[in-house]
């Protein structure tokens, strides 16, 4: 079942050490286009667990989560992080469309699953 979790320093070991693909939101409440944009994310956090079992959707607010933000060196808001086994794979700045980001999480699904 579709969830959509909100990590922090306390529960991101839940993404890091998975051992297939996570989608992470950088994100802030005051981030005018984090909060326009963010139904979108929902949306594809929504098609792609129904399309892949083996990924994991989550956000993280900046604000709440400074040591995690640091860590991953997220300067511009959104950023959406894509990890692979742990290790960040690819790096998304700025919003997308719900096609860019599909496009971009299958294409990294490919890659990584296929090399």
């Amino acid at each position: 079942m579709f969830q959509l979790i909100e990590y922090n320093e306390n529960n991101f070991s839940d993404y890091e050490w998975f051992d297939s693909f996570a989608v992470i939101r950088f994100y802030a409440d005051w981030c005018a286009p984090c909060v326009q944009n963010f139904p979108i994310f929902e949306q594809c956090a929504l098609q792609m667990s129904a399309l892949h079992n083996n990924i994991k959707f989550g956000k993280v607010n900046v604000d709440q989560s400074p040591i995690l933000t640091l860590r991953y060196n997220v300067y511009g808001l959104p950023s959406t992080l894509i990890f692979y086994r742990g290790q960040v794979v690819k790096r998304i700045a700025g919003v997308k469309s719900l096609a860019e980001l599909n496009a971009i999480i299958e294409q990294v699904i490919f890659e990584q699953t296929n090399h």
